[in-house]
């Protein structure tokens, strides 16, 4: 029987055969597994890990401990020193803004300049989109602005005709609205000479450039009494480069400037398809949506009012004069 266990080896020595150590080898590891089970049976059911119910317990107040309160960042920035300004392909001076949700209140000052294209008075505008005053600025004057790859430069700002009552509609050959805006970029107002920042915006932080196509075939007016139509039907197309400048958490329409800042599309070789391609490309490239007349319905609820009866007899260029003497006295 002893040598069924053991042999003998060169030297005299007993030695365990080979299966004999296998053999022990399992057992022991038999012994670890079942002893391990047994301990996670132990573990798994331990009473300590199962939450006593009391019944019928009498109902205590349970002190909540005060939390001092903290400055919890802005879901969106609003300082625009906290913003980032992004290189755009392209373009030297004109950036894109970071985080993107810094241009929900430049859409909002947007959406009321193609609700003045639609047919909403300047009043209705400020009201519908929630503004406690218009969001343009009331005077015209010198700016200091950057131009895609050159500045700062000064140039001279046109504003739209800020009487409250006055509706205006740009439309097309159907009657439709004709006016469709994209972003160009955006600049801060402030450049450094060595370690010297030198600031020049008039008080505006940043200041966006947005182009404002209008491919109209008829533009009507109408204040108090007065209404006019002009234009005889073909289109005439346009681009107005708009400055929209932040101060004070909010977005003012600044106008556009004199010299260059509106071009007819022959000046500058666009066809209204290139125009519309143009203005795809653009929005794609800050993530916007298109700023047409669809998006002013779906996003603020503000579609094209209805045109005035008999809109398109209203020719007399005498009642255009009184219109434009109206606006004339309202800004002296």
């Amino acid at each position: 029987m002893l040598n069924f266990f053991t042999y003998t080896d060169l030297s005299g020595k007993r030695r365990l055969r080979t299966y004999v150590i296998i053999a022990i080898a399992s057992f022991t590891l038999l012994l670890l597994l079942a002893g391990g089970a047994t301990l996670w049976r132990i573990w798994a059911f331990s009473p300590a890990e199962i939450a006593e119910t009391l019944v019928f317990a009498p109902l205590t107040k349970t002190a909540i401990p005060e939390t001092t309160p903290t400055n919890a960042p802005e879901a969106c920035p609003s300082d625009p020193a906290d913003w980032a300004l992004l290189d755009m392909p392209l373009s030297k001076n004109y950036k894109s803004l970071s985080p993107a949700c810094v241009y929900t209140k430049l859409e909002r000052t947007v959406a009321w300049v193609l609700a003045i294209n639609e047919g909403y008075s300047r009043a209705e505008a400020t009201e519908a989109l929630g503004f406690s005053t218009m969001p343009m600025t009331m005077q015209t004057g010198e700016l200091t602005i950057l131009t895609d790859n050159k500045g700062p430069l000064s140039v001279h700002m046109l504003i739209s005709p800020q009487v409250p009552d006055l509706a205006q509609w740009a439309i097309n050959q159907s009657g439709e609205p004709a006016t469709t805006m994209a972003l160009r970029g955006c600049f801060r107002t402030s450049t450094f000479a060595g370690n010297e920042q030198q600031d020049w915006g008039d008080g505006y932080d940043v200041i966006c450039v947005v182009s404002k196509d209008t491919e109209a075939a008829y533009g009507v007016m109408q204040l108090g009494e007065h209404l006019f139509t002009g234009g005889d039907g073909q289109v005439l197309a346009s681009r107005t480069f708009l400055l929209f400048g932040y101060k004070e958490k909010s977005w003012t329409w600044l106008g556009w400037r004199e010299d260059g800042g509106r071009v007819g599309y022959e000046e500058i070789g666009l066809t209204t398809e290139l125009a519309s391609a143009d203005r795809e490309m653009k929005s794609s490239i800050f993530g916007l949506p298109l700023w047409d007349n669809t998006w002013l319905e779906e996003s603020h609820g503000l579609a094209m009012k209805a045109l005035p009866d008999d809109w398109q007899d209203a020719t007399d260029t005498a009642t255009r004069d009184a219109i434009l003497n109206e606006i004339n006295a309202f800004l002296e």
